[in-house]
């Protein structure tokens, strides 16, 4: 186990632990991390209050009830009270009940808190979007505060140190700036006739994360590239500026030579073409994020047989992301909300792959509550 997994949750310098699981009982492990209920141990001054008594009853039996009275000044009817239950039950005999009242009314009812285990265990979502999630599909309003208690309580809680936030920047309207961005190789197993190489290019608007495109290629070469940025340009229109990296085939380094394709067909198009600096991906931030988001959903979760099997997971996962998947940068909006104002009307599980299955489960359990 790395060293870093071993520094106090309290340490800012500490790694963050990734999700890097494949589907399966793994994945479970993941979401809990072994976690346990927490020991409910008595408090310092419940402590306290149990030192204090058994020292009355002590002297009470010593040097009698008075000097005990003197001593602790605790009242006789206390004293001669503890000392019953003392020889009766022992010192447990001693601890104070509390007088706040034992069952406390519930403001949320249980089967939200098992609605809400279902979605941890199935996705390893936060509170917040836990939260949000169920409010828009219309499950249940409860706040992040009572699904922390609900993780802690039931052993689902994973302490972690937040990020640190980096520079952000944000268009004010879809289509005025694209980030493109080419991830890869990637591998597929194709059962026996070796592996194939891939490379995945995707496209992101600045201002609504929608995706643009998103494509699997078995090589790196411009000619695939500039035909599917065609599709693109004729599905969604052109946006006034794009940004890209500085890896080929976007950019030519040697000075003197004439601009690449990509290049070309933008100056064709008077879109302006952007630059990330050398090492500084959060520049391109937005498509990075999509990536992550991918690796995490996606790529790590299934095994690819075959490129039409890929190819048909990366299709649905787009429509999911722009159209079904909340998103917290965005106010708990789709990135289809916010680019062209397509409304969102899930109701449920409904178009969540992690929990798709369950819809029917919940359905009845709602009704029966």
């Amino acid at each position: 186990m790395p060293a870093s997994h071993l520094t106090k949750p309290s340490d800012p310098r500490r790694w963050l632990r990734r999700n890097r699981y494949q589907e399966g009982p793994d994945f479970l492990f993941l979401a809990t991390q072994n976690g346990r209920p927490p020991e409910k141990r008595p408090s310092r001054s419940l402590l306290a209050g149990v030192r204090l008594r058994m020292r009355a009853v002590r002297l009470a039996k010593q040097s009698g009830v008075a000097l005990a009275v003197r001593t602790t000044g605790c009242s006789r009817a206390s004293i001669y009270r503890w000392i019953q239950a003392f020889e009766e039950h022992g010192i447990t005999a001693l601890v104070e009940d509390s007088r706040r009242p034992q069952h406390l009314r519930r403001t949320v009812p249980n089967w939200v808190d098992t609605v809400i285990i279902a979605i941890r265990l199935h996705t390893y979502w936060n509170s917040k979007r836990i939260a949000a999630e169920m409010e828009r599909r219309q499950i249940c309003r409860v706040s992040a505060k009572h699904i922390e208690g609900v993780f802690r309580e039931f052993g689902c809680s994973r302490g972690s140190v937040p990020p640190q936030p980096g520079p952000r920047y944000e268009r004010s309207s879809p289509n005025e700036l694209w980030h493109i961005d080419i991830k890869g190789p990637f591998f597929i197993n194709m059962e026996g006739a070796g592996y194939l190489k891939t490379w995945i290019v995707g496209m992101v608007d600045d201002h609504s994360r929608f995706v643009l495109g998103l494509r699997i290629h078995t090589d790196a070469k411009l000619a695939p590239l500039l035909v599917w940025l065609d599709d693109c340009f004729e599905i969604w229109g052109q946006p006034i500026e794009m940004m890209s990296d500085n890896g080929s085939p976007f950019v030519r380094f040697l000075p003197g030579l004439l601009p690449t394709g990509f290049g070309h067909r933008l100056a064709e198009r008077r879109i302006r073409h952007l630059r990330t600096q050398i090492s500084t991906p959060w520049t391109n931030g937005k498509i990075e994020a999509f990536w992550a988001v991918l690796q995490r959903e996606v790529l790590d979760r299934h095994r690819f047989g075959s490129l039409v099997e890929a190819e048909t997971a990366l299709t649905r996962f787009a429509e999911y992301y722009n159209y079904h998947r909340l998103s917290g940068v965005l106010g708990w909006l789709t990135p289809a909300e916010r680019y062209d104002g397509t409304p969102f009307t899930d109701r449920g599980f409904e178009n969540i792959p992690a929990l798709a299955h369950l819809q029917d489960w919940l359905a009845a359990t709602m009704i029966a509550a």
